[in-house]
């Protein structure tokens, strides 16, 4: 049945209000989830805010306008929906927008929470600023009350969004523990049953690792080369460059913004941490075919520009990459054997103990990279 223009006015001032806030018990329940790793791209809230239109102008034309049997058919649609909302949320990947996933599945139940109390929380609110208005709405205290009460949202949402990723590591931790699978060491593995059960000492890494720009630059100007080099200069071998390769100990990503050259310090120092990493996974029980993940290495100019203009604010003029003493590691991908494979939490954890005692041994300046998701890793 169409809508005159008193039922299209009515219909348009519930759809507004219900749609933002939808939208925003959305985002504040999933950036909850999100890690700094990963960041929620523009479109895919084009998409939630589409879908969430779309679902809301359905609920409410189904609800407010149309008669028997469309709106019993549009009651009956919600646990329906809610189901398939959820399946599709817990089994679909990335896991870093579950929270997302989720709070859409939740969306109808809101709406209809909504609905039913929207009204008379309303009518107690402006009952309260005409009380303190005494009898006015838009008199000075009747404006004052009503803009205490817009800051104190905004300064709630804010908070919310200020705790982006606190559920981040124990949502991953418990998805990676769930789907790992029981290890088994093909080669002389330890009989103790507690070294599987091993509890890694707890450090706060990010502010362990914390070593500026300008004190690693220092560092690699000293053991580095004597100036950037170009691409051409790199194939050459020029001041005694070392090629770099995924090995026994570490895998090399595909590099599309820098290239795989190290001086030969840096290179022992990563054949290094490789061996210990390896070692002290086999001291756990697990298997050595695990590998740590190279992203990023020797950065010409030419790369460095091409990283600026991509948008990576952490690639600086004056980067420590251009010297050959420079390695990122990521922390949240590594290289796994089919089967026996550990979770990345305990990987983690260990790349990081590795890391830390490199460190602690003067053997090499780091920097925790949130937005990268890597070690930035300066040999001394």
């Amino acid at each position: 049945m169409s809508l005159n223009r008193k039922e299209s006015a009515l219909f348009v001032a519930q759809l507004i209000p219900m749609v933002g806030l939808l939208f925003l018990f959305t985002d504040l329940i999933g950036c909850l989830f999100v890690g700094d790793d990963y960041h929620v791209r523009a479109w895919f809230r084009c998409k939630v805010l589409f879908f969430l239109t779309a679902f809301t102008s359905a609920y409410l034309v189904g609800t407010n306008v149309l008669k028997w049997p469309l709106r019993h058919l549009a009651y009956v649609g919600y646990p329906l929906y809610l189901l398939v909302a959820a399946l599709c949320g817990v089994f679909t990947t990335p896991h870093d927008l579950l929270g997302y996933k989720v709070a859409l599945a939740l969306a109808p139940v809101v709406a209809q929470i909504i609905k039913w109390y929207g009204k008379g929380l309303l009518r107690r609110y402006v009952r309260l600023v005409q009380r303190i208005g005494r009898g006015h709405l838009f008199n000075l205290r009747g404006l004052l009350a009503m803009g205490a009460t817009l800051l104190l949202a905004i300064f709630l949402i804010m908070g919310v969004y200020n705790l982006r990723g606190c559920f981040h590591m124990h949502l991953r931790k418990m998805i990676t523990e769930s789907i790992a699978t029981p290890f088994k060491v093909p080669e002389k593995p330890n009989r103790d049953p507690a070294l599987k059960d091993h509890r890694e000492v707890y450090r706060n890494y990010p502010r362990l690792f914390n070593d500026l720009n300008d004190t690693q630059l220092v560092a690699a100007r000293a053991n580095g080369t004597e100036r950037p080099l170009t691409v051409e200069e790199l194939e050459l071998g020029a001041f005694g460059l070392k090629y770099i390769e995924t090995n026994r100990l570490y895998k090399v990503d595909p590099l599309t913004h820098s290239a795989p050259y190290l001086v030969p310090k840096a290179k022992e120092l990563l054949d290094a941490m490789g061996e210990a990493f390896q070692d002290s996974l086999f001291n756990r029980g697990y298997d050595r075919r695990h590998r740590f993940i190279v992203t990023s290495v020797y950065r010409t100019q030419d790369h460095i520009k091409r990283l600026r203009r991509s948008g990576n604010v952490n690639a600086s003029e004056n980067s420590c990459h251009q010297y050959g003493t420079t390695v990122d590691i990521t922390y949240m991908r590594f290289d796994k054997p089919e089967e026996y494979f550990a979770n990345d939490m305990k990987l983690q954890q260990l790349l990081f103990q590795t890391v830390y005692d490199m460190h602690r041994q003067g053997r090499c300046y780091v920097k925790y990279e949130r937005k990268q998701a890597c070690l930035h890793i300066t040999v001394r």
